[in-house]
């Protein structure tokens, strides 16, 4: 098949930089003025995009807040933890509570997740996006690894849903929770470190076998 031309190659690089100029802007805007104070016409300023090039990209107002959501967990799906060594759930889980953990204290994340509690109460929908296009896909990925391992032999987990649950909520309950109510207690990388490392120990304990 032949590769794409460098004219093609180069539209293609100006699209998504212009689709990341949209998400970013989108986020701010979205931060500072909440979901129904922010217009897609101010995003559209805010990108330096026209309102045209915007909608190339995405169709909805909706969908734009979706894809901010989403963006932060595009790179864990269940498909993405397939290629994670099989048989080695110590180092997988490792992995896994560390990748979670950068995810969860990244910028922004929070005062996202508060502006969208806050439009939730008003707009369910907002809140049935984070959970369809965040963070349940991001659960839905740690509980199928942990159904390969349950086959495979390595873990003896009868509810794979609650143990992937369980795993992540030792995690967020730490990394992520307080800081909700004060921005100022973001915890210290020793304790991140140390919190995923009991998080996996005290599921290995509970569910490994051997």
């Amino acid at each position: 098949m032949p590769s794409a031309s460098p004219a093609a190659a180069y539209h293609r690089q100006i699209s998504e930089e212009k689709r990341d100029a949209i998400l970013d802007a989108a986020l701010e805007c979205f931060l500072d003025r909440g979901f129904t104070g922010t217009s897609l016409s101010r995003i559209a300023r805010a990108a330096d995009v026209s309102t045209a090039t915007l909608y190339r990209h995405f169709p909805s107002k909706d969908e734009l807040f979706a894809q901010i959501i989403e963006r932060p967990f595009l790179d864990v799906s269940p498909e993405s933890l397939v290629d994670l060594p099989a048989g080695k759930p110590r180092e997988v889980l490792h992995e896994i509570a560390d990748h979670y953990a950068r995810l969860i204290l990244t910028p922004h994340f929070h005062p996202l997740v508060r502006a969208l509690i806050a439009e939730a109460l008003r707009l369910p929908e907002m809140g049935h996006a984070l959970e369809q296009r965040g963070h349940g896909p991001f659960l839905a990925a740690v509980k199928s690894y942990i159904e390969r391992e349950h086959a495979l032999g390595t873990l003896a987990v009868p509810e794979a849903g609650l143990a992937a649950e369980q795993f992540l909520g030792m995690i967020s309950s730490v990394v992520f929770w307080p800081r909700m109510l004060n921005d100022e207690r973001r915890p210290s990388e020793a304790k991140v470190q140390r919190t995923c490392d009991e998080a996996v120990a005290t599921f290995l304990a509970r569910y490994a076998i051997g």
